[in-house]
């Protein structure tokens, strides 16, 4: 559970931040997705015994892939609407993944005590 508490809010700050984009800039955008993806490989890694519920921790992760990717390819593409819904509705999904997994072990680890 220390490990959820340091890398669920950092994900959390990571996630605001990339909502900042039209404040911060695409370079600023791109880097805090590299640390994002650091991250998220360093919590998967350090977390992958203590998944209370696997199929949601997966979501979670291909959630921030889809993102990513389809973050790429709208900069690569640009006039594709529907793939900037897609980019906003799977960041907005991660975001809302990584709330509710934390909440559910810190009310696990409640339960315990």
């Amino acid at each position: 559970m220390k490990k959820d508490l340091v890398f669920a809010p950092a994900l959390l700050i990571v996630g605001a931040v990339l909502c900042l984009l039209q404040f911060t800039g695409m370079i600023a955008h791109i880097a805090v997705s590299v640390v994002g993806i650091a991250l998220l490989i360093a919590y998967t890694v350090l977390t992958k015994k203590d998944w209370r519920i696997p199929a949601l921790e997966i979501a979670v992760r291909v959630l921030y892939g889809i993102a990513i990717i389809s973050g790429i390819v709208i900069m690569n593409l640009s006039g594709l609407a529907a793939l900037a819904v897609i980019h906003k509705i799977s960041a907005v999904l991660f975001m809302v993944g990584i709330i509710i997994l934390l909440v559910s072990k810190m009310s696990a680890d409640d339960k315990k005590a």
